[in-house]
């Protein structure tokens, strides 16, 4: 991690998403680990929670845009998914099947919660289903147009990277 110059902090909060992507670029090896977790507290509120979703959308559109990858296409999905809200009344009742259909998939998925949360708590986590959609891709299109600091666009050093097996050892 540190001969890839760590993270770059102008890049968060998605600097560890850009350090593992450098790693992988020259050819190191993301392993995962199920024992390994991190503990973050709970948004105190539904306005903090959307700011931080924002925030990663911003973080996720700054990045690429530093260090863009083809492994970041899924990310392009809540923005135009936020672009076709805004204009899918242009096209009629044709525009609005696609979200008929995303409406119909929130409702299944507040349905399956049910047997395990109740009606009321179930129907009360709906929009916790639609707004990481829509506030992480508004927060990706801020990120897209945001003045990026000298620090964010620094290039990655290059390095070679010494190859360790799971277990430690060096081959």
């Amino acid at each position: 991690m540190l001969a890839l110059g760590g993270f770059n902090e102008a890049l968060y909060p998605n600097e560890e998403n850009a350090l593992m992507d450098e790693l992988q670029k020259r050819g190191g090896k993301l392993i995962y680990d199920p024992q390994l977790f991190v503990h973050r507290r709970p948004r105190p509120n539904l306005k903090a929670f959307c700011r931080m979703l924002m925030n990663y959308g911003r973080g996720r559109a700054e990045q690429f845009r530093v260090f863009p990858t083809f492994g970041s296409a899924p990310n392009f999905v809540p923005p135009l998914f936020c672009l076709y809200l805004a204009t899918f009344w242009l096209f009629g009742w044709v525009g609005a099947l696609p979200l008929a259909l995303y409406a119909l998939l929130v409702l299944l998925q507040t349905a399956a919660l049910v047997p395990r949360g109740g009606l009321l708590r179930s129907l009360c986590a709906l929009p916790l289903l639609v707004f990481p959609h829509i506030f992480y891709g508004l927060g990706f299109w801020r990120g897209l147009f945001t003045k990026l600091n000298a620090a964010e666009t620094r290039a990655a050093t290059p390095v070679e990277l010494e190859r360790v097996n799971p277990g430690g050892a060096t081959p």
